[in-house]
């Protein structure tokens, strides 16, 4: 077989990744230093992949690169050390590390094997477990999820578990995956798995303001007293989440009208100051021809504005929303995506 006929299938990166595996290091790291970042980490995760190298691929690969080298070849295998040995001449030892962490193979979401399991089963399971390890477990699976099995938990642990869901942090993956094997040993194996984006956080507000969603508004009350008990500033950034300035597109005509008669023009004018179309129309349609007019003159002659005054203005706004809310005379339950109309 000709050295061609070896290499001819072998893709680019890996030739390469054979190549710099087997020449000295200190010529990986002259040749190296030339290439782009995005390259060294491709190269870097083919040269980890590799095993031991046949050295009639490896003159192959060579001959192929048109200069066969017969000496001076100090690498027989790939692997963490040649890689890393090659990029720390290249990058210093510090970036080197960076590259080898990206350049990790993606392992699967954790606990993605169970997320399909029913979320009264999931509930029985974790009842046995304590409050911060339930909380670790929840903030991997989606939030919608995540709320459906805390409807399941007892009253007197559901507090504790979303306080420590809001807190946002990082999460230790070598106690991730202790949890993971304790657990999945519980499951049965039967179960559907569902993919999700990885995620290296442990909850956050944006987490619970979402996980909100898949319960009903009594455990939503319960649960937010005790996010307002333990932290006010933290409920008061979960409340921003849960409804914006631009979910007003979301709301009836009729309720749009009831929030206009509690804001000003003068707000109006600031905080429709770079939104969105949809967000303007809505508005605009829900004034009178006569003050919609008006609007639309102030706002040709109003000057440049702050974006934090914007900011306030619109968060002024959605405080009049949640506490039209809160009296009874607004509903911010709104229809499915597909049912909104703009």
């Amino acid at each position: 077989m000709s050295d061609k006929t070896k290499t001819q299938k072998m893709r680019t990166a890996k030739k390469l990744a054979i190549f710099f595996a087997s020449i000295p290091t200190d010529k990986a790291i002259d040749i190296m230093k030339h290439f782009r970042v995005s390259t060294m980490e491709s190269l870097t995760a083919e040269i980890r992949s590799l095993g031991l190298i046949d050295t009639e691929i490896q003159e192959a690969v060579f001959s192929e690169i048109s200069e066969r080298i017969s000496k001076g070849v100090t690498h027989s295998a790939g692997g963490d050390d040649v890689a890393k040995a090659i990029l720390s001449g290249v990058v210093g030892e510090e970036e080197a590390a960076k590259m080898l962490e990206r350049a990790k193979p993606k392992r699967p979401k954790p606990f993605s094997t169970i997320t399909g399991v029913s979320a009264q089963d999931l509930a029985t399971i974790l009842s046995h477990e304590q409050p911060a390890t339930v909380a670790i477990v929840l903030s991997f699976f989606p939030p919608k999820k995540s709320g459906e099995v805390l409807s399941f938990l007892e009253e007197g642990v559901r507090d504790e578990i979303v306080i420590r869901l809001a807190k946002d942090r990082e999460a230790d993956m070598d106690i991730v995956e202790r949890i993971e094997r304790m657990l999945v040993e519980k499951v049965t194996s039967s179960i559907n798995t569902n993919e999700e984006e990885a995620r290296s956080n442990l909850g956050g507000p944006e987490f619970v303001a979402e996980l909100f969603q898949g319960v009903d508004k009594s455990l939503e009350e319960e649960l937010m007293a005790s996010l307002q008990e333990d932290s006010v500033e933290l409920a008061n950034q979960i409340r921003d989440l849960m409804f914006t300035f631009e979910d007003l597109i979301k709301l009836n005509d009729t309720d749009i009208q009831k929030i206009l008669r509690e804001v000003s023009s003068s707000q109006l004018v600031i905080a429709l100051r770079g939104a969105d179309t949809d967000v303007v129309d809505k508005i605009m349609r829900n004034l009178s021809k006569r003050a919609k007019e008006n609007m639309e003159e102030e706002m040709e002659l109003t000057g440049k504005l702050k974006k934090s005054e914007v900011e306030a203005e619109r968060k002024a706004i959605v405080a009049i929303v949640r506490n039209l809310e809160a009296t009874g005379e607004i509903q911010l339950t709104v229809a499915e995506e597909e049912d909104v109309y703009v």
